[in-house]
């Protein structure tokens, strides 16, 4: 078996490293970012370098496209009739349960024996790796599970057509990235008066068990570290939810307050030096509502 990567990023060289140490497969890659910020990491990691995503589709009999929600189509559009007769297609992009289904019927229009798994990775890959938990659907997910479990991977299916998985992640990134939300909002305002190490005290004193503290700091230090790719994810979420006849109020708010978020980091010039600068930077943005340090916000959020 020889696995291709499409795109290769955190979570794509984390998973790549974990099968690199559970067996000898033979690995390649391509992302469309430039070069030095991927290509190091085939070369730690023994994976080949690929030119396009064509080259991947070609010379592998399993595919994983770990890109972004909004790229997740038009990468499968690329990678369909280039893909060997037989071979596996797995997404795992974060995307809403019609998105699943079109990759799904693209590629089975494409190259009719290819199969299809719809993975929903369901925590952080890191630190897992590999074994990160998958729930996954489609008609290849028991070869994905029958492919990936003896290497270690932790794999659900769930049967039943395309898009339950995708479901089942997007309920939980409704709950996590509107935590993340809600805790940037409350922590940006507490920030103007020096509070924000009070509320999160505040908050530990109301529920001792739960730590919010150190959850409050986990999702703002993620938002600093991928803040376009976690407004995308909830708007993936509003989107899911209006496709079911449910009026996404609470997430519609949060992906605004997560739009927002990325506005403002992608008109920084230097990273922010941790989480504190990071709700300084955004409460000094709240002083310029129409606009992100200086730019015009980018017009992403979605009317009610």
């Amino acid at each position: 078996m020889k696995l291709g990567f499409i795109g290769f990023g955190e979570a794509a060289s984390a998973i790549a490293s974990g099968l690199r140490q559970a067996a000898a497969i033979d690995m390649a890659a391509y992302d469309a970012a430039p070069a030095e910020s991927w290509k190091p990491r085939t070369k730690e990691l023994g994976v080949s370098c690929k030119a396009s995503v064509a080259d991947v589709a070609v010379e592998c009999d399993v595919i994983f496209s770990l890109v972004t929600a909004q790229a997740a189509l038009q990468v499968a559009e690329q990678a369909a009739p280039h893909l060997r007769e037989g071979a596996l297609y797995a997404d795992f992009n974060s995307c809403s349960p019609a998105v699943k289904r079109a990759v799904g019927d693209l590629i089975a229009r494409h190259r009719p024996s290819a199969q299809f798994a719809a993975v929903a990775v369901m925590s952080a890959v890191k630190p897992h790796g590999h074994r990160v938990p998958m729930v996954v659907d489609g008609n290849g997910a028991h070869t994905f599970l029958a492919t990936f479990a003896p290497y270690g991977c932790r794999i659900e299916v769930l049967d039943g057509e395309v898009g339950g998985a995708a479901l089942l992640k997007m309920c939980r990134s409704a709950v996590l990235k509107g935590l993340e939300a809600l805790f940037l909002e409350a922590l940006l305002a507490a920030e103007k008066m020096g509070l924000a190490d009070r509320v999160l005290d505040s908050l530990d004193a109301s529920f001792p068990d739960h730590h919010l503290r150190d959850l409050a700091l986990y999702l703002v230090g993620r938002n600093l570290e991928h803040a376009e790719r976690r407004a995308h994810e909830l708007g993936e979420v509003v989107e899911t939810l209006r496709s079911i006849s449910v009026k996404p109020l609470v997430a519609e708010g949060g992906y605004r307050r997560l739009t927002r978020a990325a506005d403002v980091r992608a008109a920084m010039r230097e990273r922010p030096d941790g989480v504190g600068a990071w709700l300084r930077a955004l409460a000094r943005a709240e002083a310029a509502p129409e606009k992100a340090n200086g730019v015009a916000a980018s017009g992403r959020s979605r009317d009610a």
